[in-house]
């Protein structure tokens, strides 16, 4: 029967509409060149996932991780010291370029010597950590793939690095249509149902399932705890950026966006609350306020 609330079984929901969560998500490849101390330049590329959010005209809008389309500025090597962020360019690849990419790096990863370096961020401290952006260390290959695939090129309209949040479009951008609608992250519940799509180690488009196991993040760690919420369903990097879905009364709907996982603990990971995206869209406009920014606005509206 129906509650209005969101469901902890899935006894209702319709099976091709979870089928068709896959074709709303998308892939995420950061290119960035960084340059060392005697100016030698190295190309560095990480991977993460998009959730189709809302078309407005011709133009589709994309949710994502904040972290999935920005970079650290700074990156330290132990064999070659510190590297400064030069350039950086964010793609979105459809599911047959994401294929073609796959083939390549199968062949490249069965070939010796691909072996790079590790690299490193320093936090407020000095002390230095894994960067948040896990990266690919056949980088140089990678760069040469996308040079022949041309993939669609990312604009980020908006983002929020408090929360994690961005949102980004990519021209021509052809979807099918959605088998869900936005959801209000308010309303979860304990052990409520969700299904989590992305691409987990660059491997495969993937839909995973598992339940709410917070409503809110961690109060040790989060400036913001209400702004995310804990989930149990398994991620990997690559995950990042795409969509968590609930179901309310046999329906679909978005509700969060995977940020991040907590090492050392079992199945504690992280999404970030769809009402965060939700709030800066008035109409077919993006609002900018509490903590986000809108790129080329004037001062604070995005003319969409």
């Amino acid at each position: 029967a129906a509650t209005g609330r969101y469901d902890s079984v899935d006894d209702l929901l319709n099976k091709e509409d979870v089928r068709k969560l896959a074709d709303a998500h998308y892939m995420v490849i950061s290119e960035s060149k960084y340059k060392d101390s005697e100016g030698k330049e190295t190309v560095l590329h990480s991977l993460g996932t998009a959730v189709v959010y809302k078309d407005i005209g011709s133009k589709t809008y994309l949710a994502t991780a904040n972290h999935v389309v920005q970079n650290e500025e700074v990156l330290f090597s132990f064999f070659r010291g510190k590297f400064e962020k030069v350039s950086e360019q964010f793609y979105l690849l459809e599911d047959e370029e994401v294929d073609l990419l796959h083939d390549i790096m199968h062949a490249l990863a069965q070939s010796k010597g691909k072996q790079g370096q590790e690299f490193y961020v320093e936090d407020n401290l000095g002390n230095r950590k894994n960067p948040a952006n896990y990266l690919i260390r056949t980088s140089s290959e990678i760069a040469s793939i996308l040079s022949v695939l041309k993939p669609k090129k990312i604009q980020t309209v908006a983002q929020n690095e408090a929360k994690d949040l961005a949102v980004i479009t990519a021209p021509g951008l052809k979807h099918a249509s959605l088998s869900y609608s936005l959801g209000n992250s308010s309303d979860l519940e304990r052990q409520n149902l969700l299904l989590v799509v992305g691409f987990p180690g660059g491997l495969l488009k993937n839909v995973n399932r598992g339940y709410v196991t917070s409503v809110n993040d961690s109060r040790l760690v989060s400036d913001d705890p209400k702004s995310a919420f804990i989930f149990d369903a398994s991620i990997s990097p690559g995950n990042s950026g795409g969509g968590i879905f609930a179901v309310r009364d046999g329906k679909l709907e978005l509700v969060g966006i995977t940020s991040a996982m907590y090492f050392g603990g079992n199945d504690l990971y992280v999404g970030v609350k769809i009402n965060g995206v939700s709030e800066v869209f008035k109409g077919n406009n993006l609002r900018c306020e509490k903590g986000w920014k809108c790129n080329l606005s004037s001062p604070y509206e995005l003319k969409l």
